[in-house]
């Protein structure tokens, strides 16, 4: 029974994962509004380096609002440490739920043009600023651009505390590379995607990170109109060669694409475990029928025909099946449990009643087709041939 019920916890753990890595990336772009313009064929901003001129070019396409040039890079040391060392540090010295965040743990630093950002309807970090009886401070304005001044996540702040051990505060300074920052500001988003993000201005990114003037990794663009977003993406893209313009339908489009690859592969791995599973089937089975030779014997002489004891040996095996599926959902019920516990950011696994009923389903039928041969070999013997065999 355990051998049916470990694939059936992989099944509906792999789902239920799945969903969880979707919901976060849904519900992270969901708080993302307009274009990003980037160079062809790159999978992130960290990656992409376009010319800052081409800004001019986009502003002349009909629909576009607003035109704010970024510089997106993984952060160099922070506090004196690298990104793996605070990823290894965060898992080994940290409690259960840091080990697991600290896989997250791959700071980024946007520059941002503070004049076109300030143009923007909607900003995803400036709109999730604390609230000032929480410490929030402000967000960079103009007035910042030039200086070092940061605006950080409060999860960020937790994982650089200060000397007496708690998170960073406004106007505390925090060391990014070999230059000291201050904070002027701290936003929560929720999302363990987004809260990574450290935010100062374009120019003084291009100084921390070795990004040459001129030079920009992306454009947020804002349209005008929002329905006519798609309609301003493609005349981006037949405009301006050689970049792509992405919204975040595209984006979430893009993770189902990598997550429906993943789903398949970890499938084609777990029905194998599946195929395992019904082989143990296949052979409780047979050493169950190989031990009742005498039983069935006596039923076929008491009247009992072929198909009575065919029926009957594939009942006690799909049954098998249903105790396998339902100690499968058990056992994944208490794992999601488990596992929240930890989780954060944004990342829930959740187990839905479809995942239920296709975990049970499943072991049912695999259940019914391991004791399918047992029943026909049980079958197939003649009444006293059975007795003879069962009393040897």
């Amino acid at each position: 029974m355990v051998g049916l019920s470990i694939p059936i916890l992989g099944v509906l753990g792999l789902f239920s994962l799945s969903r969880g890595i979707r919901n976060l990336f849904g519900n992270t772009l969901s708080q993302v509004h307009g274009l990003l313009v980037l160079r062809e064929n790159v999978p992130s901003p960290v990656f992409s380096d376009l010319p800052a001129e081409m800004a001019k070019d986009i502003r002349k396409i009909p629909g576009v609002r607003v035109v704010a040039p970024q510089v997106w890079k993984v952060a160099p040391t922070i506090e004196g440490r690298s990104l793996f060392g605070r990823a290894a540090l965060g898992y080994l010295a940290g409690s259960k739920e840091q080990q697991v965040r600290s896989l997250f743990d791959a700071v980024a630093i946007e520059g941002q043009d503070l004049a076109e950002h300030a143009k923007l309807r909607q900003s995803v970090f400036k709109g999730k600023m604390l609230p000032p009886e929480r410490g929030g401070g402000r967000f960079l304005t103009r007035a910042d651009r030039g200086t070092n001044h940061i605006v950080i996540s409060t999860k960020i702040g937790a994982d650089n505390p200060d000397p007496q051990g708690r998170p960073k505060r406004v106007g505390d300074t925090l060391r990014i590379g070999t230059d000291p920052f201050t904070i002027v500001g701290i936003y929560e988003t929720g999302s363990v995607v987004l809260d990574v993000t450290i935010i100062m201005d374009i120019g003084t990114a291009r100084r921390l990170l070795g990004v040459k003037e001129g030079t920009v990794s992306c454009f947020l663009v804002e349209v005008a109109d929002p329905s006519r977003t798609e309609a301003v993406k493609e005349a981006i893209e037949r405009t301006i060669p050689k970049v792509d313009a992405r919204d975040t339908s595209e984006f979430t489009l893009n993770i189902g694409r990598i997550m429906g690859q993943l789903d398949l592969f970890l499938l084609m791995v777990i029905s194998l475990a599946l195929v395992v599973g019904v082989v143990g089937i296949v052979n409780t089975m047979l050493m169950s029928t190989m031990e009742r030779y005498i039983e069935f014997g006596v039923l076929r002489t008491n009247g009992w025909k072929r198909k009575n004891i065919l029926m009957l040996v594939t009942a006690e095996s799909t049954y098998l099946g249903l105790l396998s599926g339902l100690l499968g959902v058990v056992l994944v019920l208490a794992a999601t449990a488990v596992a929240n516990q930890f989780l954060g950011g944004g990342l829930k696994l959740e187990t839905t009643p479809g995942d239920v009923a296709l975990g049970v389903g499943l072991a049912v039928v695999m259940g019914m087709l391991g004791g399918l041969y047992p029943a026909w070999l049980a079958s197939r013997l003649m009444p006293m041939d059975a007795i003879r065999r069962g009393a040897r």
